[in-house]
């Protein structure tokens, strides 16, 4: 979590959210969200966490296990204890030694939702 912002929220071990989760600072998961989460700010999803669904937020720190869609306009990181099995999308990506990743990868630069298909072989 960046010093300047403060947790927003959390999910915690034993909790479920089925639905859409949209927060405006900090959210920490380690229980379990089914469903979408979004924000413009950073998600924290701890070593018991678990989301099913489609992840989209700026920076997303994954501890625990993530089935689907990771979409980050800054950055992931994959803890060692980290699993994820889908996509994940961030012009940045970082992995330690023991995470788990199974899926399609795409560090090209996010472009809007709106905007035409971005050419494979380009350069930003």
């Amino acid at each position: 979590m960046r010093a300047t912002e403060t947790l927003n929220g959390f999910v915690d071990s034993g909790c479920t959210i089925k639905g859409e989760l949209e927060f405006s600072n900090s959210f920490r998961v380690d229980g379990r969200v089914e469903g979408t989460i979004r924000s413009r700010s950073e998600l924290v999803i701890g070593e018991d966490g678990i989301v099913n669904g489609e992840i989209d937020v700026a920076r997303c720190l994954i501890g625990g296990r993530v089935d689907g869609v990771v979409k980050a306009s800054e950055k992931v990181i994959l803890h060692a204890s980290a699993k994820v099995n889908g996509e994940v999308h961030a012009p940045a990506v970082v992995m330690e030694e023991g995470a788990f990743l199974e899926g399609k990868v795409d560090m090209a630069k996010a472009k809007p939702a709106a905007g035409g298909k971005k050419d494979a072989g380009a350069k930003s």
